[in-house]
């Protein structure tokens, strides 16, 4: 299987990535020729171009993991040439154009998905199979992150507000994922530009409280702490991003049922001679998409309509604080079946 990644930065991540699942890396697209080849001649890849149409017609399947103002041209480009498309999160800058690409996808009936690594964990894949017998009624995430940009000078009160807010997205779509439900109503309070503080309380589709906070801090990396509590029981791990480890550390998942803690799932860090547990989950997420253009199912990647949500949410949260009100979300349209690669 060929792949062509459009990106030099973070794309790179994707060249290993996919190598390491056995797909051939066989295009790099990038905005400056010489850089471009200068990556490309580096990760051994045959065609640098800057042209994202010569790249698509190079290989099977492409990922867009260019800056985020250039990811929707980059898939709708894709879409167009009928590749299938695995897009780095965000999928948008805003809620309009995350619908925008729901509908391309959709009418050009090629599999989209969105790179949410945090699925692939198997932390929070061991969490997902014991939730599936098991309602959460209050799901409770709260983030401290060294790597929210400083302030910006552009026009608006919460610049690039509704795209990623630092990372938030990766957040917001587990909890979603993890809750099996989706988004009905979302009450914010915010601050800084970008979002440097972020409060929400959410209703779900299942009647459960979904309550995320996340505070730009000093402390370099992210750290992250869940909680659900359910019927009878409760369950939550910590995770995120440690400088002085060089990778990601998660503590084992504990669960309390019955009257007794027991632990659901070993933690994950670092070792010397072993994939870092993020990089590990970039290859797994690079084995589902590989084996959905396969014809297999997408076994818990995220849709193009589950990044679309995400944005969808991110946006009614910015209106939630402009306003000063809880806001209401509509249904969410159901995707359609998944159409054979």
């Amino acid at each position: 299987m060929r792949i062509g990644i459009i990106g030099t930065g973070w794309g790179r991540m994707h060249v290993g990535a996919f190598r390491a699942a056995g797909a051939e890396v066989a295009a790099l697209c990038g905005r400056r020729s010489d850089a471009t080849r200068e990556v490309a001649a580096q990760e051994q890849i045959p065609l640098a171009t800057t042209d994202v149409r010569e790249l698509c017609h190079a290989v099977d399947a492409v990922v867009v993991a260019s800056p985020d103002a250039a990811h929707r041209e980059h898939v709708e480009q894709a879409l167009d040439a009928g590749r299938a498309v695995l897009c780095e999160k965000p999928l948008a800058r805003t809620n309009e154009e995350a619908q925008a690409l729901v509908e391309k996808a959709r009418a050009m009936g090629r599999p989209c998905v969105v790179n949410f690594p945090y699925r692939m964990l198997p932390t929070l894949r061991a969490l997902k199979g014991w939730l599936a017998h098991r309602a959460p009624r209050h799901l409770v995430v709260t983030l401290r992150n060294g790597f929210v940009p400083v302030e910006g000078d552009g026009p608006g009160p919460f610049m690039g507000a509704s795209a990623d807010w630092g990372g938030f997205s990766h957040v917001v779509d587990a909890a979603l994922w993890l809750s099996g439900a989706t988004p009905t109503w979302v009450q914010a309070s915010l601050s800084g530009r970008p979002v440097h503080t972020a409060s929400l309380h959410m209703g779900l589709s299942s009647g459960a409280i979904l309550v995320l906070t996340h505070a730009a801090c000093a402390e370099p990396g992210i750290h992250g702490g869940w909680s659900l509590l359910g019927s009878g029981w409760e369950a939550g791990f910590s995770a995120g991003y440690v400088p002085s480890r060089n990778g990601w550390c998660l503590s084992p998942v504990s669960t309390f049922q019955e009257g007794q803690w027991r632990e659901l799932s070993p933690g994950l860090e670092p070792h010397p001679g072993v994939r870092e547990p993020w990089a590990e989950a970039h290859v797994e997420t690079a084995r589902h998409f590989l084996s959905v253009l396969r014809g297999g199912p997408l076994a818990g990647l995220a849709t193009v309509e589950d990044g679309a949500t995400v944005q969808r949410l991110l946006a009614a949260a910015v209106e939630s604080e402009q306003q000063g009100r809880r806001i209401t979300l509509g249904p969410t349209p159901p995707a359609p079946p998944p159409s054979p690669a």
